[in-house]
């Protein structure tokens, strides 16, 4: 957000004025952060399948301030009015993908992907789906039928942790996924021979858990993981070429889904898989358990 309202965006209008050559974007002559964010016909489509209003000379407007005042100011009665960052960084997202991989987004789609991972965030900071505290089964079922998740969310949350000890024999892969029609949570743990190190634990544990999801037809899934470097490899895997097979895996995985993202949340809201992981890491014989109740070795 500050990028956009100090002007830092990197939108052909201001790669111009440092000298760096570009060609429209979109037709576009002058691509500007106003112009990528709202006025695009492609941004106009996403705003006009939202929640928040729109009319000519209205909103979206011509100035990029104008229309971030909507957002802080005048929307504030619209329900769910706190998504609009979400939604912008996710036009941005799609604006790259069309320019550096000729790839074009839905705009419903898009819109449908902000709105999941912008309450994915919001439950955990809320710590909606509960405490992390042991064992994980503590918490009970929310009034609406589910563990803290609200209706309206359209995806699965898979919440997936790995556990890596030096001097155990086994590292242990766990995930805890929450369904968005309030069912049962389903929940997997496995430990396999030790890994090079808790990040590559970290990443077998995340490619497990996108396999599960695709073989139980969960096309739809908003990933969590407290692994920072996790993220930063999914999102930038050019920089990091020493997991160049385990990318390999991923992206095959990722195609797999309708739509797919990967969420960074602090430790203290992955307890149920951090729990999972460090339990079945300490069993001395190989283990692989899916199920929507705690295995007996964890009660």
């Amino acid at each position: 957000m500050w990028q956009v309202l100090t002007g830092c965006v990197a939108v052909t209008a201001n790669l111009r004025k440092r000298g760096i050559s570009c060609d429209p974007v979109c037709g576009y002559e002058e691509e500007t952060i106003n112009h990528t964010l709202f006025e695009c016909h492609s941004a106009r489509q996403v705003w006009a399948l939202s929640l928040f209003p729109t009319a000519q000379g209205v909103f979206p407007s011509t100035s990029v301030l104008t229309n971030l005042d909507f957002f802080f100011w005048r929307f504030k009665d619209i329900p769910s009015h706190e998504i609009f960052p979400w939604i912008l960084w996710y036009i941005w997202k799609a604006r790259n993908d069309k320019l550096f991989s000729n790839l074009d987004s839905n705009p419903l789609a898009l819109l449908r992907l902000a709105e999941d991972e912008a309450q994915a965030w919001f439950l955990a900071q809320a710590e909606a789906i509960g405490p992390a505290v042991d064992p994980i089964f503590a918490g009970q079922p929310s009034g609406n039928g589910g563990y803290g998740v609200s209706r309206s969310l359209s995806s699965y949350l898979c919440f997936v942790d790995g556990s890596w000890k030096e001097t155990d024999q086994f590292a242990g892969r766990g995930w805890f996924c929450i369904s968005p029609r309030g069912d049962d949570p389903t929940m997997g743990a496995a430990n396999i021979r030790r890994s090079l190190s808790p990040l590559h634990a970290g990443i077998e544990a995340f490619i497990w858990a996108m396999c599960c999801m695709i073989g139980a037809d969960n096309e739809s899934v908003i990933f969590l993981t407290d692994c920072s470097d996790l993220v930063k490899i999914v999102s930038s895997p050019a920089e990091w070429p020493a997991f160049t097979p385990y990318l390999k895996d991923i992206q095959a995985d990722i195609e797999e889904f309708a739509t797919f993202s990967l969420v960074y949340v602090p430790r203290s809201q992955n307890g149920k898989t951090d729990n999972l992981a460090r339990r079945v890491r300490s069993i001395p014989h190989l283990v692989t358990f899916v199920n929507n109740f705690p295995p007996h070795w964890f009660v």
